[in-house]
């Protein structure tokens, strides 16, 4: 497999500058890497579909308030019981004593949750949000786009050397190098971390043991590729 951007070029470049003709390679011998694809998974489920259509009744899920005994009061219960019983099989993550909370997209769960890890006393400093280089770029992106004054984008959490508080994020597997990560941060104030575990699923990595953590966000379009359901 090669691994390049293509960019609409007609031939393949390397250093030392011998070209190889695109056309000597099939279509599957390349990644894109300039962007993801979000309908990879496709042509599984065309295989499957009919067995896993769904099918909402007229009367069903009208209320803003589906479950009020769960903090995640707008969650059905069979949407909570099938995520939890995925969690089980796949091994992936503990779910015993967990609270489970849907956003539209795990990029809205990201944003909720610098919210609610900030100071809750006022502060004329926002808290520092980190994350290990390389990092996905959209993390500078949806904390910078807030303007909030509670946190803000401070960058690589390996050069991080001020002892105030932070929020460190840390991908595992990460994108976009696909290593398993732990937090690097070594700071002597206490921070707070977000597990972004999105592609901590079989068919990205070895799952080696239930990850046990405070925060931990996954979404569907890195679980089954359903991108557009925008569910984290």
């Amino acid at each position: 497999m090669v691994v390049s951007t293509i960019n609409g070029s007609s031939h393949l470049s390397y250093s030392n500058g011998t070209t190889i003709p695109l056309s000597t390679f099939s279509r599957n011998s390349f990644v894109n890497v300039e962007k993801g694809d979000p309908v990879a998974f496709k042509p599984y489920w065309e295989t499957v579909k009919d067995e896993c259509t769904i099918h909402i009744k007229g009367d069903e899920w009208m209320s803003y308030l589906s479950d009020t005994n769960n903090v995640c009061w707008y969650m059905v219960p069979q949407m909570r019981d099938a995520i939890f019983r995925l969690h089980n099989v796949v091994g992936n993550a503990v779910t015993k004593d967990k609270f489970l909370v849907l956003g539209t997209g795990s990029s809205q769960l990201y944003q909720a949750l610098l919210y609610a890890l900030s100071p809750s006393e006022p502060s004329h400093r926002p808290i520092n949000v980190v994350a290990a280089a390389p990092y996905y770029s959209e993390y500078k992106d949806a904390t910078d786009i807030l303007q909030s004054r509670l946190f803000q984008w401070t960058g690589d959490a390996a050069f991080y050397d001020k002892d105030e508080p932070y929020i460190e994020v840390v991908t595992s597997p990460n994108n976009p190098d696909g290593t398993l990560r732990v937090p690097v941060m070594n700071s002597r104030v206490d921070g707070k971390i977000i597990y972004d575990l999105a592609y901590y699923w079989p068919q990205y990595t070895p799952i080696t043991y239930e990850l046990d953590r405070d925060v931990m966000l996954f979404t569907f379009s890195k679980c089954t590729g359903h991108a557009g359901s925008r569910i984290g």
